[in-house]
């Protein structure tokens, strides 16, 4: 079983365990929403009042055995579930739909496929399906609804960069209703991995697609997947009240209900957990080791798991000032990441040694990472030409201060804290750093265009490294791109990255990855901060909560971060 599913089931059991050491007692104080309050609350009084809905119904259901129900903290609404898009919540996702192949522990397991066959040339998957597995409506899975998702989603492979199987894709083949064939036109070292993701190749059941197009143009008609929970009412930014799927081939979860609810703001979040209103809270960007000690010593429980994600400053190669590599060095050797490790995370995010965690096939050739010297950062810069003026604790060189702009996502809170340790430290090398909390889009933008002198940002993790990664750093016009522009390297570079994509000599391809780190490092692109850990809070009476690192997060009740 996954192991986003198996968490599901050992929270759920916690749960159930729980209530009955209590002689059955409901030893929650899960409160509802005000809107399923009111509604239960007309159900109680027996008015006259007409008007009552099919939702309002639901809710009444859920908040009359409230023990059956997990309710679960979302940062942002679930949107419309539809998995061939990237608008959704990938947690939710990842409730309702399965693929053929999981993530556990980094490695690829089997899920709605059994097993599968890979040709000696690579250029040819079999898949042996799982039997007797059903959609929430009831409907089969089988090998040609399976055709049908992987062709949908071929069908926009441009909207997909990052899956490179996608433009590997030659033909997909149904000999039975329990075998599924893709021919390849070359080979995808990635392919395994693609299918591993909560979005887009997941199987979504027939009668969720639209009478006529593909969902990613027309919509769904309503998620209808394989997975272990089903939506079962929906109010937006509010929250997403889910059902156990009844259908669920795996073991299913002891709750009959999870519910969603949105709480944007952590502290909001927390104060929430605290008044019973939610049962547990996950959080990899915004919960503070503050917070975290805090509930903690108020009587909650606590876990943490370190992802495959990580912290890093992404540098300018291609920036006025940083285009020179000796800028780049000295901002690494003026770098102390075990002071943002125990300042910000109370030490519960470790140090980083480079831009991919070790645990990345193939990424961790053995390379020392440079180490906080102040004396060398100082050297490197007064070789570069950056000299104290006058009475100038700012370094400049002809006429122009060595200034840099910081941008950051401003939903992210620890990466201003974060940006404020090295503003401390980057000003005892001479360096002005000057933090930009930008929105969102804006961020994302800027970073595009190369309008950044520096930025955080935490590697993907999980399933998208290294080939999605790499194939995202290869693509004129990515993001991922433009941090490395400036590089002396880059043009080889780039033809490196893409040929790991495809390359079927294992040496070759350990070969490809030791210059691609080495390149990293020699080049000071990437200093790298903290290894991302996602953090848990949850009411006392959820004992024994098994946690897990997938896909860049931690999963509860099947939810992980993004």
């Amino acid at each position: 079983m996954d192991m986003k599913k198996r968490i599901t089931v050992l929270l759920a059991a916690a749960m159930s365990l729980s209530l009955a050491a209590c002689g059955g007692q409901n030893t929650q104080n899960t409160q509802t929403t005000p809107a399923a309050e009111e509604s239960t609350q007309a159900a109680e009084s027996q008015t006259d009042q007409e008007s009552e809905t099919a939702g309002e119904t639901a809710q009444e259901e859920a908040a009359g055995t409230e023990k059956d129900t997990l309710v679960v903290r979302m940062a942002k609404d679930v949107g419309d579930l539809n998995p061939h898009t990237m608008k959704s919540q990938m947690a939710a996702q990842d409730w309702v739909y399965e693929s053929l192949v999981a993530l556990e522990k980094g490695a690829v397991v089997p899920e709605l496929a059994e097993s599968w066959d890979i040709s000696t040339d690579g250029l040819t998957y079999t898949f042996h399906l799982r039997e007797g597995v059903k959609f929430s409506d009831g409907t089969d899975f089988n090998s040609a609804i399976a055709k049908k998702n992987i062709e949908a989603v071929a069908n926009h492979a441009d909207s997909y960069s990052f899956l490179n199987s996608l433009a590997s894709l030659e033909s997909v083949e149904t000999p039975d209703d329990l075998t599924l064939v893709l021919n390849l036109n070359t080979p995808c070292n990635s392919l395994l991995n693609d299918f591993t993701f909560s979005r887009p190749l997941v199987m979504l059941g027939e009668n969720g697609f639209p009478a006529e197009g593909d969902p990613y143009d027309n919509g769904i008609t309503e998620p209808i997947g394989t997975g272990m929970w089903v939506l079962k009412e929906y109010v937006a930014d509010q929250y997403a009240l889910f059902e156990r799927n009844e259908n669920y081939w795996g073991e299913k979860p002891k709750f009959q209900y999870m519910k969603a609810v949105v709480i944007p703001d952590v502290n909001t979040a927390a104060t929430a957990l605290k008044a019973g209103e939610i049962d547990v809270m996950v959080d990899s960007t915004q919960i503070t080791a503050d917070m975290y000690k805090e509930m903690e010593a108020a009587g909650f429980k606590t876990e943490m798991a370190p992802t495959t994600s990580i912290s890093n400053l992404n540098i300018n190669t291609g920036g006025e000032i940083t285009g020179d590599v000796n800028v780049r060095l000295a901002l690494e050797y003026a770098t102390d990441n075990t002071a943002i490790s125990e300042g910000i995370f109370g030490g519960l995010q470790k140090p980083a040694t480079a831009y991919f965690s070790t645990d990345v096939p193939y990424t961790n050739v053995g390379i020392a990472p440079y180490s906080y010297d102040l004396d060398k950062a100082n050297a490197l810069l007064d070789e570069a030409g950056w000299v104290y003026e006058g009475d100038s604790k700012v370094r400049s060189k002809d006429g122009k201060n060595l200034e840099l702009d910081l941008i950051y996502d401003a939903s992210v809170t620890n990466d201003r804290d974060i940006g404020l340790i090295l503003q401390s430290q980057y000003a005892q090398a001479g360096i002005q750093l000057n933090i930009v909390p930008q929105d969102s889009q804006v961020y994302r933008q800027n970073w595009a265009a190369g309008e950044f002198g520096v930025l955080i940002y935490s590697s993907w993790g999980g399933s998208y490294e290294p080939y999605a990664t790499l194939a995202a750093m290869a693509t004129d016009g990515d993001k991922f791109n433009t941090v490395q522009k400036g590089m002396s390297n880059k043009s080889e570079l780039d033809d490196i990255m893409l040929d790991c994509l495809s390359q079927a000599d294992s040496v070759k391809l350990q070969e490809n990855f030791d210059y691609i780190m080495q390149s990293f490092h020699d080049e000071a692109v990437y200093v790298p901060l903290t290894v991302t850990s996602t953090l848990a809070i949850y009411n006392s009476e959820l004992a024994g909560l098994d946690l897990e690192s997938s896909h860049g997060g931690m999963g509860i009740g099947g939810m992980y971060v993004e």
